[in-house]
Order: C-alpha cells, then sequence, then structure tokens
C-alpha cells in the first residue's frame, strides 16, 4: 500500500510538473496555479487547493486548476471530490486529455475498473502515443483482466 501511495504521489508531481508548468505567470490565475503546482509538489494540498481555487476565481474556465484540485484530493484520497472536480475539467474542455489521465487514475483508486478504462480510453483517443499512452494500455489490459 506504502509503494502505491508514493506511486500516485511520484505520478502527480510528474503529471504537474509535465503538463502544466508554464514558467511565467501572465496573469493573475496564472500565478496564483503556479503558486498551487509549487504547493502540490511540496505537499501542501489543501493550501495548493487553495491556490486553485483562487486562480478560479480569476479565471473560471482555468482547465488547469480544475486538473490541479483533483491531484491534491487524489492524493488525500478524497476520490469523490477528486472525480466531482475532474468530470467539472473536461465539461469545461473535452480535449483535456490530463483530466481523463486522473479520471483513469481516481477509478482504479476506487476499483471502478469500468469507469477507469472508459477514461483512459477517451485519453488514448486524444494522446495515443507516447509514453503516458504505452503506461496507460497496460494498465488497461491489466484492469481488464481485473474485472
Amino acid at each position: 500500500m506504502v509503494k502505491k501511495t508514493l506511486v500516485v504521489c511520484f505520478v502527480s508531481t510528474f503529471l504537474v510538473l509535465l503538463y502544466f508548468s508554464t514558467g511565467m505567470c501572465a496573469t493573475e490565475a496564472d500565478a496564483h496555479f503556479q503558486k498551487g503546482v509549487h504547493d502540490v509538489n511540496e505537499g501542501e494540498y489543501q493550501q495548493a487547493i487553495e491556490e486553485f481555487n483562487l486562480a478560479l476565481a480569476a479565471d473560471s474556465q482555468y482547465v488547469d486548476a480544475y486538473c490541479g484540485i483533483g491531484i491534491a484530493y487524489l492524493n488525500q484520497k478524497k476520490y469523490e471530490e477528486a472525480i466531482e472536480v475532474l468530470e467539472k475539467a473536461v465539461s469545461i474542455d473535452s480535449e483535456k486529455a490530463i483530466a481523463y489521465y486522473l479520471l483513469g487514475m481516481v477509478y482504479e483508486e476506487i476499483m471502478n475498473y469500468r469507469e477507469a478504462i472508459a477514461a483512459w480510453n477517451k485519453f488514448l483517443a486524444l494522446r495515443p502515443e507516447g509514453r503516458h499512452a504505452e503506461r496507460v494500455k497496460k494498465h488497461m489490459k491489466r484492469l481488464e483482466e481485473l474485472r
């Protein structure tokens, strides 16, 4: 179980750095978002959620902030909250691959393998190539065997 928690933390931190880090804060929302990313990386999940919410207060369509909140909730094992916020992200931007990736992770954590596979299929439709796609395909194969 400890290993799985460490993997979730590592994957979450990696995803935040890979997908969200822009390097420059062009707007107030961007500044709060970057602070939230920093807080997630430091394990300060409640502070991160507050910063992401400030980003959303400045820009209610800031999909990456919803994804950041989803990562913070995932790391806190607040799975229902994570699902809710990630579903909000995809309702705003149905092309946001990272949101589907994260939804798959959350659904896997709560052992809803059917929904995990569905989310990851949407991720693969948007990002069929690359290291993450290969990892998702392996996860999906394993989950298919568990269903």
